[in-house]
């Protein structure tokens, strides 16, 4: 979902539809015909917003290719986007500036695949990927302004070493490649998810993801820029083997404040109750010291996960989306 202000916000109703909120109520509009699976979305104004994914392509349940849609204040229309011809090329990330100033990030089924849109039309951008040139994907957009964008993303090692993290920045001109913190026992088997980035100032930035490895429950993972490097910095949840029974995934961040910023993601839990495991909604806050756990959200089932989170910096609403019930959560 995505937030502009207090009382302009968007999520998705349904696996393809929109829901607008005006500060008085939540509005459903259609998506287009031939409209796809969607992934994430940003707002520049109230007649301008963007949403990137990815739609089925041939052969019929073996491939996909990018799709992206615009609203202009009316409607919501699909806008060409340039023609990749990899298998499962997807847009995983979005993030605009301008009305002539957009930027998606994702995968073109073999490398990291960034497009630009200047005003009439997208285009492939090329940007610097470490590693051997095995595989790569962009996950996650975000930028403070149009001089201040991070996009985070993984590249494939060589057999056996798992994948690594890494981060593009562009500083109005050219993009360039920032090495990240890698996960302990990196070379063991363990490995990253990067999921989210927000950009909350010049030396701040946070990724959130998770860990996962063979045969292991997944961890919790927060990253910071603090103008120098991207070190990561300890989370509820982001050691699995201290809490036997439950483990814990980051899938979205957010931000008011550098001491105002919220993550969103999933719990998964074996008890006596659940024997065979429960999905809580789990919700992280940052508070310019440390992480903790909020457990205020009031959902019901076992069935929780926040799968987007988005407020403004300044702002004062955050909006949540769940996979459980209910499917919309308000925090303000």
């Amino acid at each position: 979902m995505s937030s502009f202000s207090d009382t302009d916000a968007w999520a998705l109703s349904g696996d393809r539809d929109f829901a607008h909120w005006d500060g008085r109520d939540w509005h459903t509009f259609p998506a287009p015909e031939g409209a796809s699976k969607i992934e994430a979305m940003t707002a520049v104004g109230p007649s301008d917003v963007w949403a990137v994914g990815r739609r089925g392509a041939p052969p019929a349940g073996k491939n996909f290719v990018t799709r992206i849609q615009h609203w202009d204040g009316v409607s919501w229309s699909i806008i060409p986007s340039p023609d990749i011809r990899g298998r499962y090329a997807a847009l995983w990330g979005v993030a605009a500036f301008a009305p002539d100033d957009a930027w998606a990030v994702g995968c073109d089924g073999h490398a990291a695949l960034v497009e630009h849109w200047d005003g009439e039309s997208w285009s492939r951008v090329t940007v610097p990927v470490p590693g051997a040139g095995i595989h790569s994907l962009l996950n996650a957009i975000s930028g403070r302004s149009s001089r201040d964008i991070w996009a985070i993303g993984t590249y494939e090692n060589p057999t056996p070493t798992p994948n690594s993290l890494f981060a593009l920045h562009y500083d109005g001109v050219a993009w360039r490649a920032v090495p990240m913190d890698q996960v302990a026992d990196h070379t063991d088997g363990l490995y990253a998810s990067p999921w989210s980035v927000v950009a909350v100032g010049a030396n701040d930035a946070w990724m959130v993801g998770y860990t996962i490895g063979t045969g292991q429950r997944g961890g919790t993972l927060t990253e910071h820029w603090d103008g120098e490097r991207w070190r990561i910095v300890p989370s509820p949840f982001d050691d699995p083997s201290s809490t036997p029974t439950s483990s814990g995934s980051l899938f979205k961040v957010t931000a008011r404040a550098p001491n105002d910023v919220w993550a969103g993601g999933s719990t998964y839990t074996v008890d006596d109750d659940h024997p065979t495991g429960r999905n809580g909604a789990l919700l992280l806050h940052w508070d310019g010291v440390r992480w903790t756990q909020d457990t205020t959200a009031p959902t019901t089932g076992d069935r929780n996960g926040i799968s987007g989170i988005s407020t403004t910096l300044g702002g004062h609403v955050i909006w949540a989306t769940n996979r459980g019930d209910p499917e919309l959560l308000r925090h303000s």
